[in-house]
């Protein structure tokens, strides 16, 4: 899910604290938000808060956190994930895997679809956009490496992977991105996608009431094909990034809604709003990314950084740190992935006499030294690795810690340091293996890898759907018993609204699809 290691990461998660993805609405034209303040009538605009400005309006080098709003507004995927993380048809109105082995998978496209220059949506100009998307560095162009799609008669699309590919419907949906399908006349002017979207999606970039880094407007797209999905005239994202200003707006009926936190929670249901758990999303914890011991040596060893985990106290840190939203995990994915074993629940304990014991196993009795590097900006994050240090500390592993106060400075700081902490969101095995553990995955500087693990996860990928997910919780199980990281809690995704309706019960991955919300 992130491009190539020698290039500018762009982060396949609403990364960090809750604080880092931030959701409002507001109205123009005397309304507030999704009602009008005085006549109580309801809102046709729809105004979204995000932290940041939006990578770029190209997919294929856009990123799929914040950056997924207005690309879910200006394009329409082939495939639609739903809240309850089940797909339904986009542009493409069937699709299925042929033969063995997930490597070809085909789909046919609905007839009578035009983009919003009026164009229509072809099976030629679907496969142009895929094949143009597998060229670009985006958070997802990585797990289409070496897929070639074809176009044959009006309706049909193939596309052919040198290996297997498990997750093509994931990868083509709104939140991955790589199914939002670009108009032959965008493809031919590519320089100007950055800033002017051309798809077929529900809405269109309205230039003149859009400032470039603080608001975007998006206009209803006369042409859409399913007008009874449009339940907004417009949706404005505007970019701000303190999110203590934004329940302020909240409680003041300018916005309608925004991601919270634990700490903000008691306040927002003072205030009357409606609070919404929408279920674990994230998990946080140390990527242990120095796995050969490059820089450092101790971590080559599968007992010493099973003693890392050993020597973590979860639960006291979950509570601490992220309160109600937090909970103990040891694994690197979430709740509600089928990848996620219920078995290895409570795996490591706390347990620092076993984690000394296991040092000395492995021939570091005293201990050693390593760096770790984190995103500082995530105030819960920074105190999670100061309490870490200090229980590693405990058992003799003297930790340096170094602040990363951006995603560029992290990029250049994990190629020093020995670990990394950084919010991550629940995935499929799939693309985790690719980013985290595979030779060239964005999040594997080093280039550790482990043959056994990675043949046992590419047989694994080439499972039938209905054998995959098993497969590939064996291939979870490995990266947890063979401590590939050491996660820490996993944080549950709470939504603050006022008058907005079509938030899900949960929120695969942290991906908010917001053309399903609704007055």
């Amino acid at each position: 899910m992130l491009p190539r290691s020698n290039r500018k990461p762009v982060w396949p998660i609403a990364v960090g604290a809750m604080a880092l993805m931030a959701l409002s609405a507001c109205s123009g034209g005397g309304a507030v938000g999704g009602t009008n303040a005085s006549s109580g009538a309801k809102s046709t605009t729809l105004t979204i808060a995000v932290n940041s400005a939006p990578a770029s309006f190209d997919p294929s080098r856009a990123d799929n956190g914040n950056g997924l709003y207005p690309m879910q507004l200006a394009y329409e995927p082939l495939i639609r994930q739903t809240g309850s993380a089940t797909y339904s048809p986009g542009l493409a109105s069937s699709w299925r895997y042929l033969g063995e082995g997930n490597t070809r998978f085909q789909l046919t496209i609905r007839s009578g679809v035009k983009f919003s220059d009026g164009s229509p949506v072809t099976a030629q100009a679907v496969a142009d956009s895929i094949n143009y998307f597998t060229t670009g560095f985006g958070p997802t162009t990585g797990n289409l490496a070496g897929v070639k799609v074809t176009a044959s008669g009006a309706d049909t699309v193939t596309l052919t992977s040198k290996t297997a590919n498990p997750e093509f419907p994931l990868l083509l949906s709104q939140n991955f991105l790589a199914g939002d399908i670009i108009s032959p006349a965008g493809l031919k002017a590519k320089s100007s996608l950055t800033s002017k979207p051309s798809g077929a999606g529900p809405y269109v970039l309205d230039s003149g009431a859009t400032v470039s880094g603080e608001h975007y407007t998006f206009t209803a797209n006369p042409a859409y094909y399913d007008k009874s999905s449009v339940h907004y005239k417009k949706v404005v994202i505007k970019v701000i990034a303190d999110q203590t200003a934004e329940l302020s707006a909240l409680q003041t009926g300018q916005v309608d809604l925004m991601f919270g936190s634990a700490q903000q929670m008691p306040t927002a249901k003072s205030a009357g709003l409606t609070v919404t758990n929408t279920g674990p999303t994230q998990w946080n914890g140390v990527f242990l990314l120095d796995r050969e011991g490059t820089k450092t040596k101790a971590l080559a060893s599968p007992q010493v950084r099973q003693a890392l985990n050993y020597a973590v106290d979860r639960s006291g840190i979950a509570k601490a740190v992220y309160g109600a939203l937090g909970s103990a995990t040891d694994q690197p994915t979430t709740k509600g992935f089928d990848e996620y074993v219920p078995s290895l629940a409570n795996y490591y304990t706390y347990d620092p006499a076993k984690a000394k014991q296991l040092l000395a196993q492995a021939g570091y009795p005293n201990g050693f030294s390593t760096s770790l590097t984190y995103t500082s900006f995530d105030p819960q994050t920074k105190q999670m690795v100061q309490a870490i240090a200090q229980q590693w500390a405990a058992i003799g592993v003297k930790v340096k810690l170094v602040s990363s106060a951006s995603y560029p400075a992290m990029s250049t700081n994990m190629y020093r340091a020995g670990a990394l902490s950084v919010a991550w969101n629940g995935q499929p095995m799939f693309l985790q293996v690719g980013v985290l553990w595979s030779a060239k995955g964005g999040l594997n500087p080093y280039h550790a890898t482990d043959a056994s693990f990675l043949n046992k996860f590419a047989q694994a990928s080439k499972a039938s759907q209905s054998q995959l997910a098993a497969q590939m919780a064996d291939v979870a199980s490995v990266a947890v018993k063979q401590a590939y990281t050491v996660p820490v809690v996993e944080i549950d995704t709470v939504v603050f609204s006022h008058g907005v309706s079509g938030i899900p019960s949960q929120l695969p991955g942290a991906h908010l699809n917001v053309v399903e919300l609704h007055p």
